[in-house]
């Protein structure tokens, strides 16, 4: 038998073979061992020419957990000039030791070595522990300027404000490549600074990106006329982040230092400025994209309109843009009517979507053309519009789409006029008592939408009674949709109607009246062979609640199946009292898993207590998904206060998904 040095030997001969896969294997098969034994080879493989071993072999010095000593020999690692792979493997198994590096690290932050001590300090702003930072501010002061500008890229990375004043005192240098750092680290840090520091620094050309940006990260209103004169800048970079740096202290400034950033950025209207802004908003990325819509609606410049479109096909970008549009005023949304007429499809929908959003009253002749051109997308857009603007005089424009043939075109239509209804009450009454007696059902159902938007109870009355089942349910649903007085005597007739459906609008329809009045009918309707009607009256009787309702309730559980008995159990938890939750808890005891995960939410909710006391009985049902439901319940409703009962649920636990369930669940608290 060969004895473990031996073995150990072969192994690190065998990371000598020209074969990657043998020198992997090799890597793999010293796990285990002891790091004495196997050190040798761990660092040989560090510098391996493939990545692959390389990663084998970091993955097993971390799981060896490395001493004091192998840290001083990954260190050392970093002066390999030749091995890039070596050093990389040494910059990353040191960065994922973490603060067990710390210590070791700090000692070669005045390595002699340049390369060294750029390498330690990168290795510790990755680490991000503040311990070091004296050591950081010390280092600002390297003679070799990639140390420095390392030390205050870093130092932005661990974010710790003691750095600020030495930061600030550095760029007093005058060096503009420390400077640029600095300021990005300023900015990551986000500690307000003064501008009589910053401000200067603008005066160079290569640190004008840098300045805004870091103004965007910690400027106030004393920032906002600087940024503003720098959306005037004649390199691109420097103006886009003007206007990103610009945008973000404004969203932190009050309503009154908005105001004055307005005006300020009202005054570019009409100035050569805004081209350049305009310029870069195509091919923008979304941040300075959503930033330089919010500042073309606050100049104002109708030059804008056209890119302000363009954002509105964006899902992203809609909202702002209509603001946009909105703070223009009507100069803008005036000037994108007359687009219209040279507008293709597409911006046409966006045009007449944007006034319809901004409730703009100059566009009626588009809207008009819109409803008559021939693209349905543009019809619909059109209509709805019309709608929401509230243009009276195009009422009969929308009706003759009431017989569009493309389906969406005609619920627009019906949409419209409904909200026209208040406007022009005489005019949409006509049109729905023309279309209530019509031969199409589909007719009779656009009549009821009407007569609800203009509150007209009798006529909903009188559709509730159509030979057409979708009309008769629909105007039921509109009718309890008003919650007008003295209309309960309509909804008990439609608990006798031969549908279903209607029979489930009127139950419900009771049950939000909510009055005493009306538990007789609902009794009866308990009755009902449709199950799902059954389930709609017992969340009426839940709603009006009472000793009668909970008897109700109570007498329908026996022999039901699993959907009325939810709804039983839903109904007893909005009646709610001892009696109620006691037919709950008894509910523990069903054959059907559904209804017992239905107990076991309803109690979580409103009695942990009892709960609690049957969690034996409940962690050992026999299906695994109420177990599982009683974990989750348990764990939202106590927080981190389960986690003594997710420990003993886990010791009985035989389900590996339910096991997982908990360790996850505990995770989360821990």
């Amino acid at each position: 038998m060969e004895t473990g040095a031996t073995k150990n030997d072969i192994l690190v001969e065998m990371l000598r073979s020209s074969d990657e896969e043998v020198r992997r294997q090799s890597i793999i098969g010293l796990a285990g061992r002891p790091l004495e034994e196997i050190r040798e080879g761990i660092f040989l493989a560090l510098g391996d020419s493939s990545w692959r071993v390389r990663k084998e072999a970091v993955d097993l010095l971390l799981g060896a957990t490395p001493d004091d000593g192998v840290m001083e020999e990954l260190v050392l690692m970093l002066r390999s000039h030749d091995n890039a792979g070596l050093r990389n493997s040494a910059v990353e198994t040191l960065e994922r030791l973490g603060l067990l590096a710390v210590p070791c690290l700090s000692r070669h932050v005045n390595d002699a070595d340049h390369d060294v001590r750029k390498f330690v300090i990168d290795i510790l702003g990755s680490i991000g522990d503040p311990s070091p930072v004296p050591l950081l501010i010390d280092a600002l002061d390297d003679g070799d300027p990639n140390v420095s500008a390392a030390a205050a890229e870093n130092l932005g990375k661990i974010g710790d404000p003691l750095a600020v004043s030495p930061l600030v005192q550095a760029l007093g240098k005058r060096d503009t490549w420390l400077s640029y750092t600095i300021l990005e680290a300023l900015g990551k840090i986000g500690r307000p600074l003064p501008m009589t520091v910053i401000s200067p620094l603008v005066e160079t050309n290569l640190l004008k990106k840098a300045v805004f940006d870091c103004l965007g990260a910690v400027g106030d209103a004393e920032a906002a006329p600087l940024l503003v004169e720098g959306l005037k800048e004649r390199v691109r970079n420097a103006r886009e982040a003007a206007a990103l740096a610009l945008f973000k202290v404004r969203e932190r400034l009050d309503d009154t230092a908005r105001r004055q950033i307005d005006v300020r950025l009202r005054e570019l209207a009409g100035s050569p400025f805004v081209e350049g802004l305009l310029a870069s908003f195509g091919t923008a990325e979304r941040s300075l994209r959503e930033a330089l819509v919010v500042l073309f609606g606050l100049i104002g410049d109708e030059r804008a309109v056209g890119s302000l479109l363009e954002g509105c096909s964006d899902d992203r970008l809609r909202r702002q843009c209509i603001q946009a549009f909105s703070n223009m005023g009507d100069g803008g949304t005036a000037s994108l009517v007359r687009k219209f007429a040279h507008a293709g499809d597409d911006e046409r929908c966006s045009i007449v979507y944007v006034c319809g959003e901004l409730r703009f009253k100059g566009c009626a002749a588009i809207l008009g053309e819109g409803m008559r051109d021939g693209n349905p997308m543009l019809r619909r857009t059109a209509v709805l519009a019309c709608g929401k603007t509230g243009l009276t005089e195009l009422i009969r424009d929308a009706a003759d789409l009431l017989d569009d043939q493309v389906p969406e075109v005609r619920e627009a239509a019906i949409e419209a006029l409904a909200r026209l209804a208040g406007d022009d009450e005489p005019s949409v009454q006509a049109i729905a008592r023309k279309m209530a007696v019509d031969d199409l059902s589909e007719r009779r159902r656009n009549a009821v939408v009407l007569f609800a938007a203009l509150r007209e109870a009798d006529r909903l009355a009188l559709l509730m009674k159509d030979e057409d089942l979708l009309v008769r349910r629909d105007a039921v649903s509109a009718l309890a949709g008003l919650r007008l007085p003295d209309t309960a005597g309509h909804f008990v007739k439609a608990l006798m109607d031969e549908e279903p459906d209607v029979r489930i609008a009127a139950a419900g329809a009771l049950g939000d009246l909510g009055k005493d009045e009306h538990l007789e009918s609902l009794l009866l309707a308990l009755q009902d062979e449709d199950p799902w009607v059954q389930c709609t009256v017992l969340k009426s009787l839940g709603k009006i609640g009472g000793e009668r309702a909970l008897s109700a309730v109570v007498g329908s559980m026996e022999g039901a199946d699993g959907l009325v008995m939810i709804s039983a159990l839903e109904a007893l938890a909005s009646i709610g009292g001892d009696g109620a939750l006691e037919h709950v808890r008894r509910t523990l005891e069903n054959p059907d898993e559904e209804v017992v995960k239905a107990a076991i939410e309803i109690l979580a909710d409103i009695d942990t207590s009892s709960l609690l006391a049957c969690r034996e009985k409940i962690l050992a049902h026999p299906h695994w998904d109420v177990r599982s439901t009683f974990i989750r319940a348990l764990a939202a409703r106590l927080g981190d206060q389960a986690v003594p009962y997710l420990q003993k649920a886990l010791e009985t636990e035989s389900d590996d998904l339910v096991r997982g369930q908990i360790r996850e669940v505990m995770g989360r608290f821990e």
